[in-house]
């Protein structure tokens, strides 16, 4: 008799428990709204501009940390202006925008290596 009513207490918090499980956060872990809410939209233009500005938040970021000091709206961190941005910009221009961003993330990248490699200055070994 015991054992029934643990069992069904037990069946009976389960739902409840389980509605106690928080969410997903409200943005993911790139930053920028979430993506299943955006590709609700069919338009290619919609996911083209959706990745892109992923991209750009995953770029700023790699920069960011680099400490590479980039500047202007290239390397904002407002994923909203970059999916806004791509919407009505030309499909080519979108893909040379992410090309010409990687290209200053390598020679930032190349810089920050030469750096590295080069003894301080004033301590002889």
């Amino acid at each position: 008799m015991k054992a029934s009513i643990l069992i069904l207490a037990w069946l009976l918090l389960i739902p409840v428990m389980a509605a106690a499980q928080p969410g997903p956060p409200p943005y993911p872990p790139g930053g920028g709204p979430d993506p299943y809410r955006y590709y609700q939209h069919e338009h290619p233009k919609h996911r083209l501009a959706h990745w892109y500005a992923g991209e750009s938040m995953r770029q700023n970021e790699e920069a960011r940390r680099m400490m590479c000091s980039f500047s202007g709206q290239r390397w904002a961190l407002d994923w909203e202006m970059h999916y806004r941005w791509a919407l009505r910009a030309n499909p080519n221009r979108v893909y040379r925008e992410i090309e010409q961003r990687d290209r200053h993330l390598a020679r930032c990248r190349s810089n920050k290596l030469r750096e590295h490699r080069r003894p301080p200055r004033g301590r002889p070994y």
